[in-house]
């Protein structure tokens, strides 16, 4: 019995794209002139090359969505109703916000170049001594708490409640 010659990266890809677009199986046998039994197996007989196709067909699809969305909530960032403004807004820096999340856990956990403003923050910050940043606190803002250790963590400011 003779065994069927695997499929090419290339085959497999674009197998891969028409499944993760939502194509059936009749489909995908169809556009790559396959049997529908052949391209059904291709997942069981090579599970490993088949998840990293469908992964990365998935995430270039992914892409393409959030990128077609992102267009369309800077439309509605021209609206003439301010709650469809203020909402489209909101969605577009939430966004921004879990791509710098995203952006923190990958390779080396660094976080990416701050821009002027925040680097000056924390430098800032970095500058000064938590003793030194609850004066500071205090000068400006009379009714914010006074800084005090934690009893579960030495140390640690207390949040006000």
């Amino acid at each position: 019995m003779r065994r069927n010659q695997p499929p090419s990266d290339e085959l497999l890809n674009r197998a891969a794209e028409l499944r993760a677009g939502g194509a059936k199986w009749e489909a995908v046998g169809a556009q790559l002139h396959r049997s529908v039994a052949a391209v059904r197996r291709w997942p069981r007989e090579y599970p490993d090359r088949w998840k990293t196709a469908l992964c990365e067909a998935e995430r270039r699809l992914v892409c393409e969505a959030a990128a077609e969305s992102v267009l369309v909530l800077r439309t509605l960032l021209r609206s003439d109703d301010e709650k469809v403004r203020r909402d489209a807004a909101r969605f577009l820096t939430d966004l921004k916000l879990d791509i710098a999340k995203i952006d923190l856990t990958r390779g080396n956990g660094e976080a990416p170049p701050l821009g002027s403003d925040a680097a000056r923050v924390v430098a800032f910050l970095d500058g000064h001594t938590d003793d030194e940043l609850a004066a500071l606190l205090a000068n400006l803002f009379p009714a914010f708490p006074a800084h005090q250790p934690s009893d579960a963590e030495p140390g640690a400011a207390a949040c006000p409640a």
